[in-house]
Parts: C-alpha cells; sequence; structure tokens
C-alpha cells in the first residue's frame, strides 16, 4: 500500500519535481524491498543517510528506550555491542542490493563535517536544493531535550513506576514540562574512558569500511580519530557512586519541586510531585 501510494504520487509530479520521503524507519534492512523495490527501475532515486557515531547513539538508545526497562548504560553497551547496532554497513548493503540504481549518500552526524554544523542545511547540499536564508531563523528552543543524568537513574531504578514499557514517554513528557532548562541536558559525560574505547574498537572496522566505501574519504583512519574516538573529561555518569547519584537526584527534586524525600522514597516522591503539578 505504501509503495503504491509512493509510485502515485512520482507518476503524478510535474516534471523536474523531486519528491523527499523522510523516515527513520527507512534506516532498516527491511524497509527497501517492503516499500521501495523496483523504484529505482523508473525513477532516479537518491538515498541519503547520517551516520552518528556509536558512542554518541548508544547512550541516546539508552535514555530513549533501554533505561525503561531498568537497563544499566553499562548493559546496554554490551547489549548492543553483542548484536552489533547500530547496523549502519547492513542497512546500506541491503539498500545497495535490492536497489541497485539508486545513488547512495553516507554522511556523518558529525557537527564539524556538516555544511555549517547543521545537518538541515547539510541535507539541502546533499540534494542541491537551495536553503532559505531569507527566511526568519527558527526559535532557539531545546527541541530534542535529554534529563540529568541523576533523574534518568531514578527513574531507571524505579522504572516500572514511569514507564509502561520501552516505548511509553508519557511520564518522560512530563517531567520536561516542569524541568527548568538547566536540568534538560545529561549535565555530565554519559560514558567512561574505558568504554568509549571499548566502543570505538568494537565498531572500527566497520566504520573504516563506510568511511572508505561509503563517504569516500581520503583518510579515513583520520576521520575517525578524529570523530568516532572521544576522550572523556570529567565524572562520568557510568563510573560515579549510587550516593552521588542519589543525593544530586534529590537535590534536583527539592529545587525544581521543593520536596524532600530519602533515597528509598525519592522515586515515589518524584512521580507524586510530577502528577501534582500536572493536575494544577
Amino acid at each position: 500500500m505504501i509503495k503504491e501510494k509512493i509510485l502515485s504520487a512520482l507518476e503524478n509530479a510535474d516534471q523536474g519535481t523531486s519528491l523527499i520521503l523522510s523516515s527513520e524507519n527507512l534506516a532498516n534492512k527491511n524497509a527497501p524491498k517492503r516499500l521501495l523495490q523496483g523504484i529505482d527501475e523508473k525513477f532516479p532515486v537518491t538515498a541519503i543517510f547520517y551516520m552518528r557515531p556509536q558512542a554518541d547513539w548508544i547512550p541516546s538508545a539508552w535514555k530513549q528506550w533501554d533505561m525503561r526497562e531498568g537497563l544499566t548504560l553499562r548493559e546496554t553497551v554490551d547489549r548492543y555491542i553483542d548484536l552489533k547496532r547500530p547496523a549502519y554497513l547492513p542497512i546500506l548493503q541491503a539498500w545497495q542490493e535490492t536497489m541497485p540504481n539508486a545513488k547512495i549518500i553516507l554522511r556523518p552526524l558529525v557537527s564539524a563535517e556538516m555544511i555549517e554544523g547543521d545537518p538541515i542545511k547539510d541535507f539541502y547540499h546533499q540534494i542541491g536544493a537551495v536553503f532559505d536564508t531569507s527566511a526568519p531563523p527558527a526559535p532557539k528552543t531545546n527541541v530534542n531535550p535529554s534529563i540529568d543524568h541523576a533523574l534518568l537513574h531514578l527513574m531507571m531504578r524505579s522504572h516500572e513506576l514511569f514507564f509502561s514499557g520501552r516505548h511509553d514517554s508519557t511520564f518522560m513528557g512530563r517531567l520536561l514540562d516542569h524541568l527548568p532548562d538547566t536540568y534538560k541536558r545529561t549535565n555530565a559525560s554519559m560514558l567512561s574512558q574505558d568504554t568509549c574505547s571499548a566502543i570505538y574498537d568494537s565498531y572500527h572496522a566497520e566504520n573504516l569500511t563506510l568511511a572508505t566505501d561509503y563517504m569516500k574519504l581520503d583518510d579515513p583512519k583520520g576521520f575517525l580519530e578524529t570523530h568516532f574516538r572521544r576522550v572523556v573529561n570529567g565524572d562520568p555518569y557510568e563510573t560515579m557512586s549510587e550516593d552521588h547519584v542519589m543525593a544530586r537526584a534529590q537535590e534536583i527534586i527539592l529545587d525544581v519541586f521543593g520536596v524532600k524525600a530519602p533515597p528509598e522514597k525519592l522515586a515515589q516522591a518524584l512521580f507524586d510531585a510530577v502528577q501534582t503539578r500536572q493536575a494544577g
């Protein structure tokens, strides 16, 4: 059904029109065969992928999914390394095999390598479109906020209280409504230096293939060393003591909601405080 809709849109488009289909779900090994196979035989197709360094992707995946099931950050790192996720290379190979006539472009989601450090402007550049600089700039808001590491830790420990499953964002959204901007970021490096190095080494061979064969870089090893190897500054969340993290969570909840509670009752105190604020 989706494939037929795409074909219909292409067949009915004006001459010289470019249609953009954008979705994270297209970065999937099954997506090209299920949704798009054969379209490249009738129309010119360019597939543009943005590749996030794994040392950034994995903590983000933990915050988005795995901590909601009670997995620690270290357990999540081990899990994704074992699963070989994110599966950038197999996804691109599936696209290449299914749509041999498509032009595939791989771009690093790295500010220093994107046009003006902006993925939107970089994307416009890749498709040969002109970015409308006369349009008023978008308001500078935290469009994809995170949450302080101590609150993430607290919610992970009592995940059954806060989440019904790995995709449940209801409480997280309510919490963000009431947090000041200072707590809408992790406020600490998430991974230790040893873990960052383990991630770099685990994915290095695949990343080298991607940088060489798909990005077609002149110095792929240097690129990876510069942009994919992490140097951790400060005390990372991964190695902080339980007492230290819980003490910070207590301070934040007292500061934001005026509620004081011992560590063993802190999760319920946060939940109740947010619910009370939400109600009125």
